[in-house]
């Protein structure tokens, strides 16, 4: 029974991994934006949001489960990012200080953790999932066939500032522990205390 439990929430993660090279492989042969892009964008969002709701309400949420679901969250996000560059390549390459940052800053969070706890983390933070709501419009808008310029801007910001949450959550926490929601909530744990968790969250 709680192989099938676990089954169910790994089947939305499994989704939304096959989802990144059907995307690329639709940007590459077709060139084209439209329905059908925007429409894995939120097929993966939709697998992403409730997959973790499953889980937890299956009591099934550990810490195998939430690595797998933020490593497929980048490879997925990847994807995207990689079909927005082949279809907005002009627009990226005016952007690619802002871009090449955020990879700079996308693996310290986990060195950090494998040097102190010789493991990868999984903070689950609340500004990356914000970023996740903002890289989701502003990639529809993309696929849509737009190019939102501001909203791009404001997105590579959020996507920087929860990156350096992540590593300053990974150099606060004294022990590993996933769905850590914020730096201040590494800093309560830090102090030994405890913090109040909400479920449709973390």
């Amino acid at each position: 029974m709680e192989k099938i439990k676990r089954s169910i929430p790994f089947a939305l993660i499994l989704f939304r991994l096959l989802l990144a090279p059907v995307m690329l492989l639709w940007t590459v042969q077709t060139h084209q934006s439209g329905w059908f892009l925007v429409a894995c964008l939120w097929a993966g969002l939709l697998s992403d949001i409730f997959d973790g709701i499953i889980a937890r309400n299956l009591g099934v949420a550990d810490n195998r489960l939430r690595k797998w679901d933020g490593n497929v969250d980048i490879v997925f996000w990847l994807a995207a990012g990689v079909c927005v560059w082949i279809l907005n390549g002009q627009l990226m390459k005016e952007h690619i200080y802002w871009i090449v940052a955020l990879f700079v800053l996308e693996p310290i969070s986990d060195l950090i953790n494998f040097v102190k706890f010789r493991k990868s983390g999984c903070a689950h933070n609340w500004t990356s999932k914000t970023w996740g709501l903002f890289l989701l419009v502003t990639f529809t808008s993309f696929f849509a066939g737009q190019q939102p310029v501001v909203l791009f801007r404001i997105c590579l910001a959020l996507g920087l500032v929860s990156q350096l949450d992540r590593i300053i959550i990974s150099s606060l926490l004294p022990k590993p522990e996933c769905d850590i929601p914020s730096c201040y909530h590494a800093w309560l744990r830090r102090q030994g205390k405890t913090f109040k968790r909400y479920k449709l969250f973390n």
